[in-house]
């Protein structure tokens, strides 16, 4: 796990669980921020899920998220451990007819449901039946990982192939590479990946096909070695399906964060819309965001001596310490997700040019 302080990086050795209860303790490696507005509900929420997609760097969230409510009322929250990291939900109000604690139980069981999907660190998920498995055998996608899959390869397209859910096995043999740590900052590294390699590389190498009597298709690869990464965009489709989950609920208005990704659902007053304060560190001053209704938010920055792979080239750069998180707006949290990871790739290429 990693942890920024006085705007360095240091690494302590914890499992999301133990930083989740250091969070309910009151533990804060950031002073907390001063609420003059009223009330303040802080997200202290530090970003260790492992972001690894085509980047071979670790992504997290080192900023402090304020969420700020009327002066005069506390409103109903909960968090949780989730994917490596930790999740927080604020409603406007208590849901009819539902408690706070059962509301919460939904949740969870839900974003059990996503890791089974979508995660790559566990054997039984659908993500890692199709890495495992061999060239042209049918995997049966389920709900989460028919939208991540859609959702990604418009991303993909977008982003001019910056964005690259299939980028994995690149990522697997730059960390096999005697690359120092010592190269200075925002150097473009001579080095590519080989091109029997590179043909892994490409949504031309995942076919979709349509199952007669199923409600969601199958997933076939070209190549046995071929595989996906679906950390860039696991969190923010977490915190989507969260906020959908409550608005058919029938909450009037909510805000959920999962990992630094955040969106605004409905607006806690009918006067100002949600805000959140995002802190890089503490010499930079935070700035106060207001999220209209429907609006998402992710940022995602680089540890120092990190690379970032370059999913079209093959090649990595090292980007600088000093290098600013990257924020992305967008109308879903997914896709805030992907395009704020796209966008580190395009900044560090950005600084090696100048």
């Amino acid at each position: 796990q990693t942890r920024m302080s006085n705007g360095c990086i240091f690494q302590l050795h914890q499992t999301p669980s133990e930083i989740f209860q250091d969070l309910l303790a009151g533990w804060n490696p950031l002073r907390m921020l001063s609420c003059s507005t009223g009330n303040c509900l802080v997200l202290r929420s530090i970003y260790s899920l492992m972001k690894f997609n085509y980047h071979l760097v670790f992504f997290y969230c080192i900023f402090v998220f304020s969420t700020y409510a009327n002066g005069s009322e506390s409103l109903p929250t909960f968090a949780g451990p989730a994917m490596g990291t930790t999740y927080r939900v604020t409603l406007k109000s208590p849901i009819p007819n539902r408690s706070l604690h059962n509301v919460h139980r939904d949740i969870d069981l839900l974003l059990q449901e996503i890791d089974l999907s979508l995660s790559t660190w566990r054997d039984d998920s659908v993500a890692s039946r199709l890495n495992h498995a061999q060239a042209h055998t049918p995997i049966q996608l389920d709900r989460h990982m028919t939208a991540v899959f859609q959702i990604s390869k418009n991303l993909h397209r977008r982003t001019k192939g910056h964005f690259d859910i299939t980028a994995a096995p690149l990522i697997t043999w730059w960390k096999q590479q005697d690359v120092t740590r010592d190269v200075p900052s925002n150097t473009l590294l001579p080095l590519a990946a080989p091109p029997e390699l590179m043909r892994l590389v490409g949504f031309s190498n995942l076919e979709l096909d349509t199952i007669s009597g199923s409600e969601y298709p199958s997933l076939r690869k070209t190549h046995s070695a071929v595989a996906i990464d679906l950390s860039g965009i696991g969190a923010g489709y977490a915190v989507d399906k969260i906020g959908e989950y409550l608005e058919s609920l029938g909450s009037a208005a909510h805000l959920v964060e999962l990992g630094g990704e955040v969106r605004a659902w409905g607006q806690p007053s009918p006067f100002y819309n949600w805000r959140v304060t995002l802190r890089v560190n503490k010499t930079t001053p935070p700035e106060i965001i207001s999220l209209e209704h429907g609006q998402a938010l992710a940022a995602s920055t680089s540890v120092r001596g990190h690379w970032v792979v370059n999913p079209i080239t093959g090649t990595i750069a090292i980007v600088s310490p000093s290098a600013m998180p990257v924020v992305a707006y967008a109308p879903t949290c997914a896709e805030a997700d992907g395009l704020a990871t796209a966008k580190v790739l395009e900044a560090a290429q950005h600084n090696t040019k100048d």
